[in-house]
C-alpha cells in the first residue's frame, strides 16, 4: 500500500501561506497584540482533496494520544531549561473542539469556521480567565508516529518553537482529532492565567 503524507504547517517556508502559530496577549485589557508572520486573518484551507487516498476509517484513542503528546512537548520543554507545564482540562477541551472542527469540516487554520480565534473559544468556554493565550496547530496523515511528527516539525518551526518554548506559559493541553481518512488534527493551547 502506497503510504501517503501530508504534513501541513503554517510558517514552513514551503506552506508560509498562514500563520499556525498564534499568540495573544491583552497588556490593558484594549491592546490586542498577535505574534508571528504572515496574517493570521486568512480563510481556513481546505484539504478535502488532499486527504482522499485513504479509504478506511481510523479508531484511534485520542486521550491516550493528547496526553503522549503533552508528554512529549513537556520533555522538550525540560531539554531546554524551562519547568514543565500543567495540563488543564478545561484547556483541553477548548483544543479538542477545534481539532474536532477541523477534522469534520475538513480544513485547516487558526480560525475557526465561525470566525473564531483561539481567544475567542476560551472567553465563549467560561471557565478560562486568561492573562495571555497561544495556539500551534498541525495537520498530519500517513505516519507511523504522527504525534512524534507533529512535535518535531513545531520544533522545527521558529514561531512553533517560541510559542512551545516561552517561559511565560504556565499551562496547556493538546486536543486531537482523527478524521475518517486518517488524517490527524493537532491543536496545542497555552496559557497564562490572569
Amino acid at each position: 500500500m502506497k503510504r501517503t503524507a501530508l504534513l501541513t504547517l503554517g510558517l514552513i517556508a514551503v506552506f508560509a501561506t498562514a500563520v499556525s502559530a498564534q499568540n495573544t496577549s491583552f497588556q490593558n485589557q484594549t491592546a490586542l497584540t498577535v505574534a508571528g508572520r504572515g496574517n493570521a486573518v486568512e480563510s481556513p484551507r481546505i484539504v478535502k482533496d488532499m486527504a482522499a487516498e485513504v479509504k478506511a476509517s481510523v479508531f484511534v484513542n485520542t486521550s491516550a494520544v493528547e496526553r503522549s503528546a503533552f508528554e512529549l512537548l513537556n520533555r522538550k520543554r525540560e531539554e531546554n531549561g524551562l519547568k514543565r507545564l500543567v495540563w488543564n482540562d478545561d484547556v483541553a477541551e477548548v483544543a479538542r473542539q477545534h481539532s474536532q472542527s477541523m477534522a469534520e469540516f475538513k480544513y485547516f487554520s487558526h480560525r475557526g469556521l465561525d470566525d473564531s480565534m483561539v481567544s475567542d473559544r476560551a472567553d465563549r468556554s467560561g471557565t478560562l480567565k486568561w492573562k495571555s493565550i497561544g495556539e500551534n496547530i498541525a495537520f498530519n496523515r500517513g505516519y507511523k508516529d504522527p504525534t512524534e511528527v507533529a512535535v518535531r516539525l513545531w520544533l522545527e518551526s521558529p514561531s512553533h518553537r517560541r510559542n512551545l518554548l516561552n517561559s511565560e506559559w504556565r499551562e496547556s493541553a493538546v486536543g486531537i482529532a482523527v478524521a475518517e481518512d486518517g488524517s490527524y488534527y493537532f491543536t496545542q493551547v497555552f496559557l497564562l492565567r490572569k
